[in-house]
């Protein structure tokens, strides 16, 4: 293979940011007579480097806070490194959001054409950019209509075939495939492919299956330093190695919708995973038990179960299993047992009783993880029979 054109070199990048406690403090210590500091110092990024040549695509994983956003918006030009240097060759076009860089006064077409000029098209070559984006987006209906009116969906296939129609030499993707529906994936992952020979590529995501289909090598980022850079198995087995709880489970976001407890109706709820780790294809025991002070009419259990970036993978569910609660006593207890079909990675459920149509408990369980594993895709490995025939 001849040798590529270097297009990105970081060198000892660093970023430190100051947190006051207070607003005021920033006042106090700039007048300080003394020098005293009113500050924390916050270490985002500490001395990472990184070299990406033309056609090449790096991804960068790592958890939620560990410096990798930060360290694309020092690539992109965004904000300025505490210290070290970006080097870059050729036009770059960022994505930290997908839809970061419309205008919601404006139309579509006027966003439209507002970022193409600013990148340096005119002409025919306007129209040729114009008419490409549009059907990219499927916005003809609504192209000239205000942003602010539009789906968050259409907002993404706008914001997204802007950044690419320009052509660029480096191109900077956050997180953007996390949002849209699977066809417009599909459509962003076509629209990169295609331009991946004249075009290098860095690429944030927590989907370990995107990482290991579409990037040459990848770097894991942990407390703001690059701990590794090299093949993405490696990476991605050193990422989901670090995943593992430590007593318990991350704690999780509140996608989950609200929590309930009807303490008038129920009480001593206990609900828990037999373990905090499994492996594919282990036995998985879900147990519950709780206290009723009413007779129910129609017990119902639900255990959703979601990723820990809030994707719902599947539900569990007493009625849809056909599963009735006969003779019901004052304390019910019981389980769920199911093989592990899934795929490695962070998974929180939820635990839901319900009489007929009314909620009596709804909360968040302490999850569990999947132990890392070579080759698997998507969310699930589901058993398989393979037979050939004369």
């Amino acid at each position: 293979m001849p040798n590529r054109v270097t297009v990105v070199r970081a060198e000892n990048i660093s970023k430190t940011y100051r947190l006051y406690d207070k607003p005021f403090d920033r006042v106090l210590e700039v007048f300080s007579l003394t020098g005293k500091a009113h500050h924390k110092e916050f270490h985002a990024l500490k001395g990472v480097s990184l070299e990406l040549k033309r056609g090449e695509t790096l991804g960068i994983i790592g958890r939620n806070g560990h410096g990798k956003s930060t360290l694309l918006k020092i690539i992109a030009g965004v904000i300025q490194p505490t210290s070290g240097v970006v080097h870059k060759r050729g036009r770059v076009a960022a994505i930290l959001e997908v839809t970061s860089g419309l205008k919601p006064e404006l139309t579509g077409m006027e966003n439209i054409i507002l970022n193409l000029k600013i990148n340096g098209f005119s002409g025919d070559m306007l129209k040729t950019k114009s008419d490409e984006i549009i059907r990219f987006a499927e916005l003809k209906d609504h192209i000239n209509q205000p942003v602010k009116t539009y789906s968050s969906g259409m907002k993404s296939r706008l914001g997204f075939g802007i950044a690419t129609s320009v052509e660029p030499d480096i191109l900077i993707l956050d997180e953007v495939l996390a949002v849209g529906d699977f066809v417009f994936r599909q459509k962003c992952l076509a629209k990169i492919n295609s331009m991946r020979e004249r075009m290098s590529v860095i690429f944030v995501s927590h989907s370990m299956n995107d990482v290991k289909m579409f990037c040459d090598k990848v770097m894991v980022i942990q407390n703001g330093k690059a701990v590794f850079n090299g093949s993405p198995d490696e990476a991605i087995e050193l990422y989901l190695s670090s995943q593992k709880p430590e007593g318990k489970a991350e704690p999780v976001r509140p996608f989950y919708g609200d929590i309930y407890h009807n303490d008038g109706k129920i009480s001593d709820v206990f609900h828990s995973w037999d373990k905090e780790e499994y492996r594919l294809g282990e036995e998985m025991i879900f147990s519950f038990s709780f206290r009723l002070h009413f007779e129910p009419k129609n017990l119902i259990i639900g255990i959703p179960l979601y990723t820990s970036e809030g994707t719902l993978v599947t539900a569990f569910n007493t009625d849809t299993s056909k599963f009735h609660f006969s003779n019901v006593n004052n304390v019910v207890k019981g389980s769920l047992k199911i093989p592990c079909v899934f795929n490695p990675g962070q998974y929180v459920s939820v635990i839901a009783v319900v009489d007929g149509r009314e909620f009596l408990y709804r909360q968040l369980n302490g999850g569990f993880c999947v132990a890392p594993q070579e080759r698997v895709f998507g969310f699930v490995t589901i058993g398989q029979k393979w037979e050939t025939y004369e």
